[in-house]
């Protein structure tokens, strides 16, 4: 079998594995009502509040999200590796030095990035109903590189201090994990798949533009509200109220 069809099923497989949409789900079972008719549209955790009015269901939608993201990501790259790389040894060597990536690391990417599509558009809430990616960004780091996860909630808070509005703050957090995973490989040459990491964060970064079009459209118009986070922190306002900005 070619490497290019390899890389084609594990695609469609994190695709359709990624497309489970658990938040439309259990807002469905909860409240009876269609997820993308209430608040922002958005299938994912946030709108599931919104939905519920309830902290633990929308805990428990972005659990299962995180949980479905991370065998989107883990099962398809795993299979890959046992049936097909790990029979093909040319394609265990070093893409370059500086970073020690193989063909197997790529089909990594390729089930982040089929992971991420299928949150954002659903094959099941087609056309163009999903999430907006941050639970495939957390089931990504979970499986590659725990340690990202660390960087990224180190920056979350700095950047929304700076930025002010979280649907930026999460583009921006991500992209920033994504530079940082290029630079691994100085401090840390024994992390695997740092470029392949990189590339799911930069092509999350990317999807996740794409979904924001109406809150870009609300900064640039003023109708967005900023995240006044450390009050929150301090109890100054309600958490769930500003997350929800």
């Amino acid at each position: 079998m070619h490497i290019a069809i390899v890389y084609l099923l594990v695609f469609i497989s994190s695709y359709v594995i990624g497309s489970i949409p658990f938040s439309w789900i259990i807002t469905k079972i909860k409240t009876g009502e269609d997820l993308r008719k209430i608040g922002s549209g958005n299938v994912g955790g946030r709108n599931v509040y919104r939905a519920t009015k309830s902290r633990n269901w929308a805990l428990f939608a972005g659990f299962l999200d995180i949980c479905r993201s991370l065998t989107a990501v883990a099962l398809t790259f795993y299979l890959s590796n046992i049936l097909y790389f790990k029979n093909h040894s040319k394609y265990n060597l070093p893409i370059t030095g500086f970073f020690p990536d193989t063909a197997l690391a790529f089909s990594l990417t390729i089930a982040g990035v089929g992971a991420i599509l299928g949150h954002n558009w659903s094959l099941y809430l087609l056309p163009g109903h999903g999430g907006r990616g941050i639970t495939v960004v957390l089931a990504s780091m979970l499986y590659a590189n725990p340690i990202m996860i660390a960087f990224w909630i180190v920056l979350w808070p700095i950047v929304i201090t700076i930025v002010g509005y979280s649907s930026i703050t999460y583009i921006v957090t991500t992209a920033l994990v994504g530079v940082i995973a290029l630079f691994f490989p100085v401090v840390m040459p024994w992390v695997p798949y740092n470029l392949a990491i990189a590339l799911i964060l930069f092509s999350i970064s990317l999807v996740m533009i794409s979904r924001q079009r109406d809150n870009i459209r609300k900064i640039r118009t003023g109708e967005a509200k900023k995240m006044k986070i450390w009050k929150a922190v301090f109890g100054k306002k309600k958490m769930s109220d500003e997350i929800l900005k």
